[in-house]
């Protein structure tokens, strides 16, 4: 099957000639998350092009109203600029090297730089004028999240005072950041990181230029009862209630959230063995995010003229197709019971951590790609 474009999954089956996997990108479903943050977020919003940076999505997303870009690298820069010339891109991997530092500064324009360490600050400063606007980023604590990010990244608080007094000392404009952690369950948890943030500014004496509250917030795991506008009023309820940062502007940088949504892959079933199914894409492929999510996302069972199976559902044991016996979904799957070879499983929101993270482990890192016109 040549890649191309097809009205749905359903249809993609239908032209469907070979047997290898499938990533579907859903420029419809990229473009309305993207408008759901743009409307909602009561600040600027960017993408974190790490999560998936296929020009598809970032195509998608810019439709949608996105126009910057958290960017970890000299490559994600270029790829946000070649498909918007004029992206607005930060420069927000914590650690860099000099060389990228200075590539981004004089080739680039980039004008917006994070740091957690004064090391880092001094490397920044080495390789940049005072134009620029440095993030101090701090870790803030938060037991609902997902996955904690503060191991690796993040200044305590009493370092954070000291950094943005040093980058208002070089004359640089200074603002602050955090991170609080991969699919963060709970609008609490982004209302306390600004309350933290607020503490840090205000016992520095350093105003500023705007709060960044990074990613985190969850698509998959979306607890039942919240949408993700609790999340924004959450933020935007304690941004107001606070006179030292209500008037300073907010930014955010989703991640695995604006990505989600857009992808869907389509796996093929090579055996059922009791209990267990073992496809032809895996951990190894375009499922690496699945096993952090703890959960089993929206998934569908096709024949091969793309009919649903609707057999009564049981749990089995997901495996993909290397001869690693890690490689495994991680949670039950609840699948039609008469699931058979050759089946299809359509997986949802695994827009995320997946495109990118394809291996070719086992020589068998070969995949397809479409557009699907409806909305996955």
């Amino acid at each position: 099957m040549a890649p191309g474009k097809f009205e749905s999954v359903e249809q993609l089956l239908a032209s469907k000639n070979s047997d290898a996997p499938v990533f579907c990108h859903h420029p419809r479903a990229y473009c309305t998350i993207a408008r759901r943050f743009v409307q909602g977020f009561p600040g600027k919003v960017l993408y974190a092009v790490k999560a998936n940076p296929a020009p598809a999505v970032l195509r998608a997303l810019v439709q949608g109203g996105i126009a910057a870009f958290d960017t970890a690298s000299i490559a994600e820069i270029a790829l946000a600029r070649d498909v918007l010339p004029d992206a607005d891109c930060s420069f927000n991997h914590p650690v860099k090297a000099r060389a990228d530092i200075a590539q981004a500064y004089a080739k680039w324009g980039i004008r917006d730089f994070v740091v957690d360490h004064a090391d880092e600050l001094r490397k920044l400063f080495e390789q940049t004028g005072p134009d620029i606007v440095v993030q101090v980023r701090v870790a803030a604590p938060n037991p609902d999240a997902t996955i904690s990010f503060n191991a690796k990244f993040g200044a305590d608080p009493q370092d954070a005072v000291h950094l943005l007094r040093a980058v208002r000392k070089h004359g640089a404009n200074a603002a602050i950041s955090t991170h609080i952690g991969y699919q963060t369950l709970a609008p609490h948890a982004y209302a306390s990181a600004v309350r933290l943030l607020t503490e840090v500014a205000s016992a520095s004496g350093v105003r500023p230029a705007y709060i960044n509250m990074g990613g985190g917030f969850p698509s998959v795991l979306m607890p039942q009862g919240l949408t993700l506008e609790d999340f924004f009023r959450a933020i935007a309820q304690v941004h107001a209630s606070l006179p030292d940062v209500s008037g300073i502007p907010l930014r955010c940088e989703p991640g695995s959230a604006l990505a989600a949504p857009g992808g869907s892959v389509l796996t093929q079933v090579l055996l059922v063995k009791r209990d267990a199914v073992y496809l032809n894409d895996g951990i190894y492929g375009a499922l690496a995010e699945v096993p952090h999510l703890h959960k089993q996302p929206p998934t569908r069972v096709l024949t091969r003229d793309g009919a649903c199976r609707c057999g009564a559902e049981r749990a089995f044991t997901v495996f993909g197709p290397t001869c690693d016996s890690v490689d495994t979904l991680g949670v039950p799957f609840a699948l039609a019971g008469d699931i058979r070879e050759g089946d299809w499983l359509h997986i949802r929101m695994v827009g995320a951590y997946s495109q990118t993270l394809i291996t070719d482990f086992n020589g068998l890192g070969r995949h397809e790609f479409a557009l699907i016109e409806d909305d996955a």
